[in-house]
């Protein structure tokens, strides 16, 4: 059993209240009890070590784990971005391919209409423009009122899909941005409505009551297989301007 003693000149006292005794110094163990002391710090040292070394390999692990999942996530990225390449040079292919055979058939059509020059003309004429009764209410009456109804032909032919006719009439003959091929005939604006919307429009701005404006909400698109081409019907509120000679069909 272990003693709690003092250091004394001439060797060690023991000291009756123990551990709790002011003056201890030291601890007198016996060899057992030494032995099994020695063997606890090992152990815990031997536990320390082994903890150590496990959390060292379950961080390699985690590392090699995160470098499996990086690599693995850059694999798919480059796979992708392939792919993408691949995908933007066939989509530059069918793009040039597609103009192309566009360029191709406006050339032909205006040569089939003696469209002059045939690789410049943008392949768009004037069929016929007249003036026609539309009816519109106006503080809940109905109105009527006399708008010019002009039919342009396109250079695309009947055998196009209306869908695909459609969206390269608008593209090319409404775009977005750039110059509106109608203003050549002296439609000035436009107005996303109908008549009344143009009402409502001119209320707020009298300069559109004085131009040639466009009205979207009557704008039609037809297939004329006299003629063997698609055309776009535009109502506007004015007659058209002097239409230009090469807009003209022949």
């Amino acid at each position: 059993m272990s003693e709690f003693v003092k250091k004394t000149m001439i060797g060690y006292k023991e000291l009756d209240s123990g551990h709790a005794d002011p003056e201890c110094t030291h601890v007198i163990l016996t060899l057992k009890e030494y032995d099994g002391l020695l063997r606890e710090i090992s152990q815990a040292e031997q536990k320390a070590r082994d903890e150590k070394r496990k959390a060292e390999e379950e961080k390699r692990s985690s590392q090699s784990r995160e470098q499996q999942t990086v690599q693995k996530a850059n694999q798919v990225i480059e796979k992708w971005m392939k792919a993408l390449e691949k995908e933007k040079a066939e989509s530059a292919y069918q793009k040039g391919l597609n103009e192309n055979l566009l360029r191709i058939a406006r050339e032909r059509a205006n040569a089939d209409r003696k469209l002059k020059p045939k690789k410049e003309h943008s392949g768009y004429v004037v069929v016929v423009s007249s003036e026609k009764v539309y009816r519109y209410k106006y503080n809940r009456r109905l109105e009527a009122v006399k708008l010019w109804e002009t039919v342009i032909q396109s250079p695309y032919s009947i055998e196009f899909p209306a869908k695909e006719a459609k969206k390269l009439i608008l593209q090319e003959f409404f775009p977005e941005t750039g110059e509106w091929e109608a203003a050549r005939l002296g439609i000035e604006r436009w107005v996303a409505g109908d008549y009344e919307d143009f009402l409502s429009a001119a209320d707020k701005n009298e300069e559109f009551m004085k131009q040639n404006v466009a009205l979207m909400g009557y704008r039609s698109f037809r297939a004329n297989y006299r003629a063997g081409y698609w055309e776009v019907v535009l109502v506007h509120t004015r007659p058209l301007g002097v239409v230009p000679k090469d807009m003209r069909v022949s």
